[in-house]
């Protein structure tokens, strides 16, 4: 396999710029401001202030300044994000195949990252953004090699991370929504070295086309092609992971409704932490009192000594409309709740059946497994590029989508393993129904275990019921 690389000096007129945004990422920018509000932490919502926290009427810049610099963003957003990646990838990715592949798990991104590691990081960017992408690359050669030389060397192909707003352009073969992609621009930040210990940040854009790409870069009045290179696919190694698709790389992000409730909980917090703040505290109100010819000094160790006539006390604010706020913020906590992803993010109260527990599970499953089939075949596509780079068979993918803790029970196992003595159910299906049952644990290699079983001369029924004597 063969990934040239070239590197240029080539100018080009700036009224056609790879540096623009298309019509169809511009649509979706507002929703993606929003996501990254709700999830990029109080430091970040609090520098958007003027589109999330504007300065009031007749209010100063100073007191605008010290309401946002008290302003606080409760993460719900990303806790639910988090929440649901968590319950998709409880279990861990099962792959299958070549060894090559095996290693190759262990650090698909080139940085260390373990697949499941690697999932996770896309399926949080996918339920944030609405969709994200794996871009399967592989590192350039100055001359072209054969496999075995290029296996060598222990060149090998990686996967990168795209998330949604650094896809700013894409053109389809044809207008049909499942055209194949013809054009996909990538923007990127990097990092180059200035003097000796310096370094400078560099815009660039990375334009892929099948079987090659090319690579600008920004600068202050136009802007440079960087490189241009080869590689041996015949197709853009960009695959899309869609948590709520609309179209060919267009989407709406899942959660929308619940960053937006999360935004206006920002707000009315920041208000109720300001308001108390400047109201909470009583003011103390002199009448009939000379400030220019006394001197008066306040606290629990001091008493005002008034002529007769003169008054002495204590203003605050009615306590009622600092609740009246609470209750509010109260409530916006109770729609985010109840908006979460079906029964994993709703809180229930009452007492239910076993069968009414069946149904919600079989409801929030429902949405779940969209996303996890949607992982799972983004995985596998991602796999069969990066075998076409090193001309290897790509791996079986196998995520599992019960995504609700249920550990099979007594009655279960003595069901499945009486199939299994009365051979409708094979030992290798007995011990995969054991695995994801949550009696056998998740790492167990279920062909191992059978080859030790048919050396001991011992069916797994028999060994299944020493090891469990109650059954």
């Amino acid at each position: 396999m063969t990934y040239i690389g070239a590197v240029g000096t080539v100018s080009k007129n700036i009224s056609d710029t790879p540096f623009t945004r298309s019509l169809e990422a511009i649509a979706m920018t507002a929703s993606w401001n929003a996501m990254a509000a709700v999830t990029l932490g109080s430091d970040f919502i609090r520098s958007q202030a003027s589109s999330y926290l504007p300065q009031e009427p007749r209010e100063t810049d100073e007191a605008h300044e010290s309401r946002v610099a008290r302003s606080v963003l409760s993460p719900y957003a990303q806790r639910i994000i988090e929440t649901a990646a968590g319950a998709i990838l409880r279990k861990p990715i099962h792959i299958e195949g070549n060894d090559y592949w095996k290693k190759f798990a262990e650090n698909v991104d080139g940085l260390g990252s373990d697949l499941n590691e690697f999932a996770r990081r896309i399926l949080v960017s996918s339920l944030t953004y609405g969709h994200s992408a794996i871009l399967v690359d592989y590192p350039p050669a100055s001359t072209a090699l054969s496999l075995a030389e290029e296996r060598a060397l222990e060149r090998r192909p990686y996967f990168v991370p795209v998330e949604a707003p650094q896809i700013w352009g894409w053109r389809q073969e044809t207008t049909l929504p499942t055209s194949p992609l013809t054009q996909v621009r990538i923007h990127e930040y990097t990092t180059q070295p200035q003097g000796d210990f310096g370094e400078t940040q560099v815009e660039q854009m990375r334009v892929i086309y099948p079987g090659s790409y090319d690579l600008y870069i920004q600068g202050q009045k136009s802007f440079i092609l960087h490189e241009s290179g080869k590689f041996t696919l015949p197709e853009i190694p960009l695959v899309p992971i869609y948590a709520n698709r609309l179209g060919m790389l267009r989407s709406q992000p899942p959660l929308l409704d619940i960053a937006n409730l999360n935004i206006t909980h920002y707000q009315r917090q920041a208000d109720l932490i300001h308001a108390l703040h400047v109201a909470a505290m009583p003011i103390l109100i002199l009448e009939g009192f000379d400030m220019d010819t006394n001197e008066v000094s306040v606290g629990v160790n001091y008493a005002l000594s008034m002529p007769p006539g003169n008054k002495a006390y204590y203003v605050q604010s009615d306590a009622s409309s600092f609740a009246a706020q609470a209750e509010e913020i109260k409530a916006i906590e109770t729609q985010m709740s109840t908006l979460g992803i079906t029964k994993l993010f709703g809180q229930k109260f009452v007492s239910e059946s076993a069968d009414s527990k069946r149904i919600d599970q079989a409801q929030s499953n429902s949405v779940l497994a969209v996303l996890s089939m949607e992982v799972c075949a983004g995985l596998k596509r991602a796999f069969e590029m990066a075998s076409q780079y090193v001309g290897i068979e790509p791996p079986e993918i196998y995520l599992d989508r019960d995504f609700d803790f249920y550990r099979l029970i007594g009655q279960d196992i003595t069901a499945i393993t009486d199939l299994n003595t009365k051979g409708k159910l094979s030992d290798e299906t007995l011990l995969e129904i054991l695995r994801r049952g949550e009696i056998l644990p998740d790492d167990l290699d279920i062909g191992d275990e059978l080859e030790r079983i048919a050396g001991n001369g011992v069916s797994t029924t028999e060994e299944l019921n020493y090891a469990s004597p109650e059954i």
